[in-house]
C-alpha cells in the first residue's frame, strides 16, 4: 500500500512540475509549427579550444510550413540566462536574459526550409526562441507582432547521440 502512495505521489508531482512550465508559448496567429530542442556540443575540444570559445549551447529550431509557398528565410532571436554569477547591483536594473538574433536562408538543395542549428557561446543555458519573420519563395512576408508571435520554448530533454 506504501509502495502505491508514493507511486501516486510521484505520478502527481511529475503532473504539477511539467504543468509548471512557461506556458508564454503564445502561438495564436503563427502560420507555422515552431519548435526547440536542446542541442549537445558534438565534438571534442581541446583544454585550449574551450577557454578561447568557451562553453556553448545549442538548439535546433524546427518549422513545419502549413502553406504553400516554400519558406525561403526566417529571422530569429534566441534567449538565454547569462554565464555570469548571479549578483543583483544596487543602482542599475537586473537582468540575467540575454538574447541574439540570427537570419537562417533556404539551400538551393532543399525546397523549403524547415529546420535550422542555432549555438550561442558564453551563455548559461537556451531557453526559448521567438520567430521574428518570415520570407516565403513566393515575396509575401510574416512579421510577428504583439498579438502574433511564434514561440518555442526549450524542452528539458535532450536526447544523447542526436543531432
Amino acid at each position: 500500500m506504501r509502495r502505491l502512495f508514493l507511486s501516486l505521489v510521484f505520478l502527481l508531482t511529475g503532473s504539477l512540475t511539467s504543468a509548471q512550465t512557461p506556458s508564454d508559448q503564445s502561438n495564436f496567429g503563427c502560420p507555422v509549427g515552431f519548435a526547440a530542442s536542446r542541442q549537445a556540443t558534438g565534438r571534442i575540444m581541446s583544454a585550449d579550444e574551450m577557454r578561447r570559445s568557451g562553453p556553448a549551447q545549442g538548439l535546433h529550431l524546427t518549422l513545419n510550413n502549413r502553406r504553400t509557398p516554400a519558406i525561403e528565410s526566417i529571422e530569429v532571436t534566441v534567449y538565454g540566462t547569462s554565464q555570469k554569477g548571479l549578483l543583483l547591483p544596487v543602482d542599475a536594473p537586473f537582468t540575467d536574459t540575454i538574447s541574439k538574433t540570427f537570419q537562417f536562408h533556404r539551400t538551393p538543395d532543399d525546397a523549403s526550409l524547415s529546420d535550422a542549428d542555432v549555438w550561442m557561446h558564453l551563455v548559461g543555458s537556451l531557453s526559448w526562441a521567438d520567430l521574428i519573420s518570415i520570407t516565403y519563395a513566393d515575396g509575401t512576408t510574416w512579421q510577428a507582432t504583439e498579438h502574433f508571435k511564434c514561440r518555442a520554448v526549450a524542452s528539458n530533454f535532450m536526447l544523447v547521440g542526436r543531432k
